[in-house]
């Protein structure tokens, strides 16, 4: 039991992007799905204390609303147990220890409905028997710890570092280092944008969605901060940004602070796009070698073993004995654009590079 219930509320913690009271706070049937334009969406309804919200809602995926009808089943006999006491309370009210039983009357009757609940001593003697609690925020610390331990690892697992995780794996997403497989996973629909999710539902708390674009922020912040050091890049715009590096800043945690919620950057699964209005119209997400000349485009050291497959792939065309003109004057194109790249990053050595690469997009 115990077990289930530490994966459980791992699983909703980490799916939902909740505070840890939030996610301790969940009741039986507080989740629902609803179906939009044919879309199917799955919500689970908490009380927010942090700022005095009230009840709020949090998206969450499939996968979750089968672990919580599971956590149900496991936390029906405790609730029952909690109701006896709850029931027995309200029944015998005795002058003895009055104040104590009041206070634990209403603590049970507030928590009856709970879905993550422990058993703790009830007296100070073994004799005194146990009875049924909801779990704390301490009780919650323990619970990922032994999580932690149980898979085996020494990670000091806290139930503060999903909503910061759940945040972080949303902006990665959409910035495309995931290839939206994680929103596509977690909102079931790939094209509809994020901000649009969480406006169709009054009810779902702001500020993860605050939380989230703090994240987008420093995720851009570092990234254009490893661009501004010395590793090497490719690509239109990743050499404008080498010559930048030569500028003397006064500050440059000031620029990056200022520059970054600025600048749009969206991964294209082999590089990184900037481009703010125009560009290649999404022509370089299909045509790789586009992005190399292309002014927006810059190719870091992390996108150097995607280079080294397109480069060999394209290798591999030109081996094909009945390719076909048209196909071998492409692949002999990209397997120089790509082998460009791999100079660039320090892959392959500068005399490995041909000198004439005309025919790359300049957007």
């Amino acid at each position: 039991m115990i077990r289930i219930r530490d994966a459980a509320l791992y699983v909703l913690s980490i799916t939902s992007g909740m505070r840890n009271e939030e996610a301790i706070g969940v009741e039986s049937g507080s989740w629902r799905s609803e179906v939009r334009d044919g879309v199917q969406f799955h919500w689970v309804a908490t009380t927010e204390h942090k700022t005095g919200k009230g009840k709020v809602e949090f998206l969450i995926p499939e996968l979750t609303v089968k672990v919580l009808d599971l956590m149900n089943r496991y936390a029906k006999p405790l609730q029952e147990k909690m109701a006896l006491e709850v029931a027995e309370l309200e029944c015998n009210p005795t002058p003895q220890d009055l104040t104590n039983r009041m206070l634990r009357l209403a603590k049970a009757k507030r928590d009856v409905r709970k879905l993550f609940l422990c058993t703790s001593m009830s007296g100070q003697s073994e004799s005194a028997g146990y009875h049924v609690d909801a779990l704390s925020n301490g009780g919650s610390k323990v619970s990922f710890r032994r999580l932690a331990m149980a898979a085996g690892t020494d990670w000091q697992l806290a139930p503060h570092q999903c909503r910061k995780t759940y945040a972080r794996n949303i902006v990665e997403s959409r910035m495309g280092r995931s290839s939206l497989v994680f929103l596509k996973w977690q909102f079931k629909h790939s094209s509809m944008s994020m901000t649009q999710l969480y406006a169709s539902n009054p009810m779902q708390d702001a500020s993860l969605f605050d939380e989230v674009l703090e994240e987008m922020t420093n995720f851009k912040v570092d990234l254009i901060e490893s661009w501004l050091g010395d590793q090497p890049l490719s690509g239109g715009a990743g050499h404008e940004i080498k010559k930048v590096r030569a500028i003397a800043l006064k500050s440059r945690t000031a620029l990056l602070a200022e520059t970054a919620p600025q600048v749009h950057i969206r991964a294209t699964g082999h590089g990184w796009c900037l481009a703010q209005e125009k560009g290649c119209g999404g022509a370089g997400l299909y045509e790789t070698t586009r992005c190399v000349g292309c002014k927006n485009g810059v190719i870091d050291q992390s996108f150097a073993d995607v280079w080294r497959g397109i480069y060999d792939q394209q290798n591999e065309l030109l081996a094909i004995d009945d390719a076909g003109p048209a196909v071998k004057q492409r692949a002999e194109r990209d397997v120089q654009w790509a082998r460009q790249v791999m100079v660039d990053l320090g892959v392959l050595p500068q005399a490995s590079c041909a000198s004439n690469l005309s025919g790359a997009s300049n957007e």
